[in-house]
Parts: structure tokens; C-alpha cells; sequence
């Protein structure tokens, strides 16, 4: 079954909102909409009617939002078909990463395990490592490296409890990976080939890590961080969702294979061709 899908409609209209600097009032304006019925956003959720009046005036799709919802509801029901498989040697966990504000909010973690080497490559690790360590010494994989999509706490916090475990572990991150303006680097992990693509919007230090070599027969992996979601993308501050958006076009949507698996830091998998035909950004 799959996880919980992170966003529904009324999540992506105010991401919109935020990343475009578009207040309460300026939509209510341009929409002709009651400003009360779009405060409401900022507290519940919107009923599909109001969804599709603003969706276009946010730039965003109204029959991809209305898909996005039925998905939402089917996932929080359990009724949502299986995601994408991931390959025998590829794990995710959900790490809990609450606190006051989102006090059920998890991330996700990724583990490419070489069982033959005992050698894993995690990309991101969640607030608190501990049950990521925990994990990798269950299944006897004795040496790890680690590639960060961002360095958000949700993501990156359990970095410290990860290299005290395993202190030769090599961390990969958009500092150690672009020295320059560069479009992409690659570079191996014992038996990974991995290729970093910087996609600036979310945060400025936002890194796709492109796994080029997964087990025969299997389409490349992206691990996307809080770049692309199923149906969404992550929020981004005002003036830097037109960015996020140009980077996620140019950089994996025109550049990847469609038929490119990806793996989210939140939320379930999808594929690059989906979130093409689907997300409510595109």
C-alpha cells in the first residue's frame, strides 16, 4: 500500500500563493471571490468549486488539482493503487520529523544497500538517525555514505548521529558537488553511479541525486528531496517558485528519461511522466 500523499489542492494553492507573492487580497481581487472565502485557506481546506475559480489565476491547473484531491482522499482511505516498486536493494523509511507547528510530519530516507560489500549510500536521513543506524546494522551493512538533498532539519538533522556511527562515512551535498555554476557531476559510491543536479527554488541548496545504474532493467531513480512531489513541489520562499519551477522544467523534466522513477522526500514515488501529465505546477 502506498504512503500518505504530502499535499492535497488547497496545499498547493497556497504554495502558489506564498511563491508568487500573491496575498489573500490581491486573489480575492483578481478572482472575484469574497476575501473571506480565500483567509479560509490559510486554515482548511477549499471545496473543489473555490479550487477551480483560483486555480488559474495562481497559474496552476484546475483539472490536475481536482486529480490531485481524489489521489489525497484515496491515500488518507488506504484505497490508493500500489506506487511504483522500488528495486530489491533500495529501502525507504518514514522518518518522524514532528514538532509544535506539524507535529505528525515525517521524511523520507532512502538506503541503496550492496549487500555483498556490506555498503549502503543513504540519501537524507531525517531529523534523528537512530533508527536509520538501526536499520543499516540489522542487515549487517557496516559502512555507509550519504548524499543530503538540502540542508533543511527535516532532511539533514541526524547527520551528526549517522557519521558518529559510521565516522568514514563521505557526505555528498550541493558544496561538495558543484564548485561552480555547473548543470550536473557525477561521481560513484563503491558500486553507485550517481549524478547530482542542482535545482535551485526550494532552497538555494537544493541537489536531485540521479542514481544512473540501478539494477538491470530498472529505469534510472531520482531522489528528488522536497524538489518534486507526487502532484506538488516543495513551498518555496516568495519571488523563487518561478525559479523552482524553471529548474525542475529544464533540469529533469526535459533532460530526464520519462520513464525516470522518483523518489520524493516526502510522500510516495511516482515518475518523472506522471508528474509531466499530472502535477498541478505543469
Amino acid at each position: 500500500m502506498s504512503i500518505v500523499i504530502e499535499d492535497n489542492a488547497t496545499d498547493v494553492l497556497r504554495k502558489s500563493m506564498l511563491g508568487r507573492g500573491i496575498s489573500s487580497e490581491m486573489l480575492a481581487e483578481k478572482a472575484n471571490v469574497p476575501l473571506a472565502l480565500i483567509r479560509r485557506l490559510r486554515r482548511e481546506r477549499a471545496e473543489s468549486e473555490l479550487c477551480s475559480r483560483i486555480a488559474p489565476f495562481l497559474k496552476l491547473s484546475p483539472e490536475k488539482l481536482s486529480l490531485l484531491d481524489k489521489k489525497f482522499d484515496a491515500s488518507r482511505s488506504g484505497m490508493m493503487p500500489d506506487e511504483t516498486r522500488l528495486p530489491e536493494n533500495c529501502f525507504r523509511l518514514e522518518m518522524f520529523c514532528g514538532n509544535k507547528v506539524l507535529p505528525e510530519m515525517t521524511a523520507n530516507a532512502y538506503v541503496m544497500a550492496d549487500f555483498e560489500r556490506s555498503h549502503a549510500v543513504l540519501v537524507d536521513c531525517g531529523m534523528n538517525a537512530e533508527a536509520l543506524v538501526g536499520f543499516l546494522k540489522s542487515r549487517s551493512l557496516k559502512s555507509a555514505d550519504i548524499c543530503l538533498t538540502h540542508r533543511h532539519f527535516d532532511h539533514a538533522g541526524g547527520v551528526k548521529e549517522l557519521t558518529a556511527a559510521f565516522p568514514k562515512m563521505r557526505i555528498r551535498d550541493f558544496n561538495t558537488c558543484f564548485v561552480r555554476e555547473e548543470q550536473s557531476a557525477s561521481f560513484t559510491f563503491g558500486r553507485f553511479c550517481l549524478r547530482a543536479i542542482p535545482v535551485p527554488g526550494h532552497t538555494e541548496d537544493s541537489v536531485v541525486f540521479v542514481w544512473e545504474n540501478p539494477p538491470q532493467g530498472r529505469p534510472p531513480i531520482a531522489f528528488t528531496g522536497d524538489t518534486v512531489f507526487l502532484g506538488s513541489i516543495g513551498g518555496c520562499l516568495p519571488g523563487y517558485l518561478e525559479k523552482s519551477l524553471a529548474s525542475i522544467k529544464e533540469r529533469l523534466f526535459d533532460t530526464l528519461p520519462a520513464e525516470t522513477i522518483l523518489l520524493p522526500g516526502h510522500g510516495p514515488a511516482t515518475t518523472l511522466e506522471r508528474e509531466i501529465r499530472e502535477n498541478p505546477f505543469f
